[in-house]
């Protein structure tokens, strides 16, 4: 077992690539590969990595992705991990499966373009076995970079990459220490994380819920996003061209009696908004809002 104290970026890869039971393959598209970069650099590398590729042109991605999705999104990045696990499971199990725990690392990234005028953001995922041989297990991330410029935000998802393979075969204890680690020294100040799926044995005690809550209370997210029906998403996505209602509040009453009230507060700001725009614009949305912050 590596040593628990905190390990830099270079000591994180090279611990893996030591790691005579860790072997994977990496698929990044958009901001660079600096993620394989790593380990490819630190030494080590033929014992961690089987394979890097980087299908940035869109017929090459679609004809090895599929088409139909857009390029930066959650489906794009789950149809990469499904490609790129079936395809190393089907070239090494055979060989290496009785003692190699397997993963794949996959992102597909919009780093800030030349002009300026993109918004960065990024998904991000693992797919890894616990033990050999073992189910696997999948980590989702959506992140939004904060860095000014394309250089500093590839730099930052190569560190965030190395950190998630890392946490995932080493730092899984609990919780905290599994996103502390997928969180050091680039989450906050360089990177946004507003969205994580876990899936897996690894995570079948772990509340979903409560790792969104989480990242807002560890201050990894400044916002996270729970739909009364269906699986969570960035907020982004919730709130992308919408007339928003927010109804702010702590909520500590929990009886229906105290549902209804707020639900028809709610509802009657939605149709207040809806009589000012008129019929020609798309429903508002509405979202109750719940402050991490303390009430003193």
């Amino acid at each position: 077992m590596p040593s628990t104290q905190k390990l830099d970026t270079h000591h994180k890869a090279l611990t893996v690539n030591l790691d005579l039971s860790t072997f994977g393959s990496f698929a990044e598209i958009g901001a660079g590969q600096e993620v394989a970069r790593w380990f490819l650099v630190v030494g080590g590398a033929s014992g961690t990595v089987a394979k890097t590729i980087s299908a940035y042109d869109k017929e090459v991605s679609d004809d090895l992705y599929g088409s139909g999705s857009r390029y930066v999104s959650k489906q794009r990045l789950e149809a990469m991990l499904g490609n790129e696990w079936a395809q190393l499971l089907t070239q090494l199990e055979k060989t290496r499966g009785s003692h190699t725990r397997f993963f794949s690392f996959v992102d597909t990234i919009s780093a800030r373009n030349f002009a300026g005028t993109n918004d960065p953001h990024g998904w991000i995922g693992l797919r890894f076995q616990s033990q050999p041989g073992g189910l696997p297990n999948d980590v989702l991330l959506h992140i939004n970079m904060l860095d000014p410029a394309n250089a500093l935000q590839q730099e930052a998802i190569g560190i965030l990459g190395v950190n998630l393979i890392h946490a995932a075969f080493y730092e899984l204890q609990t919780k905290e220490s599994f996103l502390g680690g997928v969180a050091q020294d680039v989450v906050k100040e360089r990177i946004e994380i507003d969205y994580i799926d876990l899936r897996g044995p690894a995570f079948e005690s772990w509340d979903q819920r409560t790792l969104l809550a989480h990242l807002v209370s560890a201050g990894f997210a400044d916002v996270v996003f729970f739909p009364s029906k269906g699986p969570a998403v960035p907020p982004t996505e919730a709130l992308y061209k919408k007339t928003v209602v927010l109804a702010p509040g702590y909520f500590g009453h929990v009886d229906s009696a105290h549902s209804q009230v707020h639900a028809r507060l709610l509802a009657s700001g939605i149709q207040q908004i809806r009589n000012e725009l008129g019929e020609a614009h798309s429903a508002p949305a509405g979202f109750f809002c719940l402050t991490a912050a303390g009430s003193g």
